[in-house]
């Protein structure tokens, strides 16, 4: 079965075969309205990717604004979306509607009160068009032949679209649903019978010709003010902008801007070419531009052809497919504090005055949310900055162990946490492992963890055991005047031996597994958290791992305990850990955090100190080598290849040169142009490959991109093309973010003799 398409602009056709729809439609709603004397009446269309139903007009009746504006074609929340599927009607009753609301209470604010919902599909053995959709509030008994009556005038609806599809009507929903005026209902409280319906031959009607009504404008008000509710990010509220606001006034692209210090800055743009957001990137105001005009005259500038633009504005150099542009002040809070930049895809003509009066509405609720959204980005930035400030680095590079690292932060505030971990080199040769959690979410729990970490750092120096850590960090705490509480948990590894002496202080217990698999059990008592009691004393127990054993240390945030409870969710991480403890460690890692990351809210941060114990290094030394390049130094990567060579040479590897040249270059490239950072390589040696880290301050992981013919469109074809060369030929590669940024490693097996 099709879904009719046509030729004409999806954007806003015009013209008689539209018209000629819009009218068919709305006799179907007015023979509804007047049929079944329903409380709403509403015909659905599918939307231009086939993949929801969107309201495309109905009956302007009270409780209008109620009724969805849209939803997936399979969501089977609605009776719409199942009639659609279907391809029957579909009666929903009032029981129905609570179960369906108690299982999801988004679907509140469509059912809030008692009512009926019945749906039929509109379509053809050749066509799907959509469905008609009617509600009775209250809920009322309905005849069958009511119904029938329902199916019948959806039947016929879907017979004259099918006619007018074959001539090239376009036949997807509009933006904006149209309204139309409510039929006239002498008997609103009566039973719906099989005498409400019509009976005999239809009778002939006036043609109805729906147009924009107030109801429309409230509509579109009503759209976007729930969209900009939800709005966290710019993106959010540039979204929002550009659904609810461009494309129902027939633009193709928008522009939002605001100033700061005496500048104009592009916060979201969607639509644009990168020339036409870096042309006003950065703007000052005192410059006689039509961005900055407009937000110092506090008034509309409307251009309906790309050459008035250019005649008011000579230096104005708009995209040659533009036609007009529109540019109109955001004012939030009693003053203008940026602009907004309209893009028409056609000459425009001026607009009307009830739609610039919507328009102001509309884009005084844009501004306020944008200045909202800005704060909390530039809030959330800093605290995350201040986070992860406190956080190593990067992790120490060893010939006997390798180590990486995880930090997820909450994501349901802007506030941070008090999670950190750290590796320490201890004076005997051996290295500490810490994983902490200070309690809350607020500033003063960052600034605890500063101090207790620094503490910790400085009692391992000296040379105290876990235990004694413990207490002194115990007592440090207790001294600071907070009403915060930390756990926190030691592991001193001697890498010559592979003893591990663990203790904690209400923390959970390290997981160990050895190269099988195979848990590495002991009997660790756990104290007090620190804070509690400063006369609290901490015993420690010690284990012994072998060669390729590895080590996980977290906080509870990485624990689904909410769901499954701490223990079981314990046991899972534990048998994950297992399971593919032979993994890369980076990819293990990811492993481990992957459920975390996939929830769509975060209460909690969680950290994750991972380490496989290689064992003591000795005739069978595997070898490690390390350099730094100074950030912005991209003159570094030719002493990058220098190093390489040299390296190479001495570890009788030269034929690997040209691969390992190539792609090492590749990537430290990468780090020197994103990152704001020195860029660390570090090498080491496998018996069957060297894998090769270059690390960075900056966490956004690289994305590799396809080069497309037209590259002067693709932002992103320069920067990512490199990461493809790294892809097709590196044996693995991958990037996880530790500490501070984030590690880009990869792979290269090591030829046969």
């Amino acid at each position: 079965m099709d879904s009719p398409s046509s030729a004409a602009d999806p954007k806003g056709p015009t013209g008689p075969q539209l018209m000629c729809r819009d009218r068919v439609i709305a006799a179907a709603l007015r023979r509804l309205n007047r049929g079944l004397d329903c409380s709403t009446c509403t015909a659905y269309l599918l939307t231009e990717d086939d993949r929801a139903l969107a309201a495309a007009m109905m009956v302007d009746t009270t409780l209008s604004f109620t009724v969805p504006s849209g939803m997936a074609a399979d969501d089977r929340n609605f009776s719409t979306a199942r009639a659609h599927q279907a391809g029957k009607l579909v009666l929903f009753e009032n029981t129905d509607l609570q179960e369906l609301t108690r299982r999801s209470p988004a679907l509140f604010i469509h059912n809030p009160y008692p009512m009926m919902v019945a749906s039929a599909p509109v379509r053809t053995l050749r066509y799907r068009f959509g469905v008609l959709s009617v509600r009775w509030v209250p809920p009322r008994p309905v005849a069958t032949d009511s119904l029938d009556f329902l199916q019948a005038v959806a039947d016929d609806l879907a017979v004259e679209l099918a006619d007018l599809a074959q001539q090239g009507a376009w036949m997807k929903a509009p933006d904006v649903p149209l309204f139309i005026a409510e039929v006239s209902r002498a008997r609103a409280a009566a039973p719906v019978t099989a005498g409400a319906a019509e009976a005999g031959p239809r009778r002939p009607e006036a043609p109805v010709v729906p147009k924009p009504t107030g109801s429309t404008f409230l509509y579109q008000l009503q759209r976007l003010a729930a969209e900009l509710t939800a709005a966290v990010h710019i993106r959010d509220v540039l979204a929002a902008a550009d659904t609810q606001v461009v494309r129902p006034f027939g633009g193709r692209a928008v522009m939002l801007c605001l100033a700061e210090q005496g500048r104009l800055h592009v916060v979201g743009a969607a639509g644009f070419s990168r020339e036409s957001v870096q042309r006003v990137e950065g703007t000052l105001l005192s410059r006689h531009t039509p961005e900055t005009d407009t937000l110092r005259a506090i008034e509309i500038l409307s251009f309906p052809s790309a050459e008035a633009l250019r005649q008011a504005y000579p230096d104005v150099d708009p995209d040659p497919e533009v036609q007009a542009r529109a540019y109109l002040p955001l004012v939030s809070k009693g003053r203008a504090t940026g602009c907004c930049v309209l893009e028409f895809p056609e000459p425009a003509a001026p607009f009307a005055p009830e739609q610039l009066a919507v328009l102001t509405i509309m884009l005084e609720q844009v501004g306020q949310s944008l200045e909202r959204a800005r704060s909390y980005e530039i809030e959330h930035a800093l605290t995350q900055t201040l986070q992860r400030s406190l956080l190593p680095r990067s992790l120490p590079h060893m010939t006997e162990a390798v180590a990486t690292a995880r930090y997820l932060p909450a994501t349901d505030r802007a506030d941070v946490g008090g999670d950190w971990y750290d590796i320490v080199s201890l004076p005997g040769g051996g290295i500490g492992l810490v994983i902490g959690d200070v309690e809350g979410h607020s500033l003063e729990a960052v600034a605890v963890m500063g101090q207790l970490r620094s503490g910790v750092r400085a009692y391992a120096a000296e040379g105290h055991d876990p235990a004694i850590v413990l207490e002194r960090s115990n007592r440090l705490l207790s001294g600071l005047g907070t009403d915060l509480y930390a756990t926190c948990c030691c592991v001193w590894l001697d890498l010559a031996s592979g003893t591990a002496t663990t203790a904690t202080a209400g923390h959970p217990s390290p997981l160990i597994v050895d190269a099988d698999g195979n848990g590495v059990t002991e009997s660790l008592p756990v104290g007090l958290p620190l804070g509690v009691d400063a006369q609290a004393r901490y015993e420690q127990s010690e284990v012994q791992v072998v060669a390729g054993s590895v080590m996980a240390l977290f906080t509870d945030g990485l624990l689904d305990g909410r769901l499954l409870g701490s223990d079981a969710a314990m046991e899972r991480l534990g048998r994950v850990l297992a399971d593919h403890c032979g993994d890369n460690l980076e990819v293990l890692a990811d492993r481990l955090v992957q459920d975390r990351r996939g929830w769509q809210v975060l209460a909690d941060d969680a950290a994750l100190l991972l380490v496989r114990y290689e064992g003591a290094q000795s005739r069978e030394h595997r070898r490690v080598a390390r350099m730094s390049v100074q950030r912005h130094h991209l003159q570094g990567v030719a002493q990058v290849r220098v190093f390489l060579r040299e390296l190479l040479n001495q570890w009788d590897m030269r034929p690997m040169l040209d691969t390992l040249e190539l792609l090492t270059s590749e990537v430290v490239t990468n780090a020197l142009i994103h990152a704001d950072s020195e860029v660390e390589l570090r090498l080491r040696e496998y018996p069957d490959r060297i894998r090769v880290e270059v690390r960075d301050s900056d966490p956004h992981p690289p994305v590799p991109t396809a080069i497309v013919a037209d590259e002067e469109n693709n932002q992103e074809a320069e920067s990512g093309r490199g990461l493809l060369i790294v892809d097709a030929l590196a044996g693995d590669w991958g990037s996880s973010p530790a500490g501070r940024g984030k590690t880009t490693w990869f792979d290269i097996a090591i030829p046969a003799e």
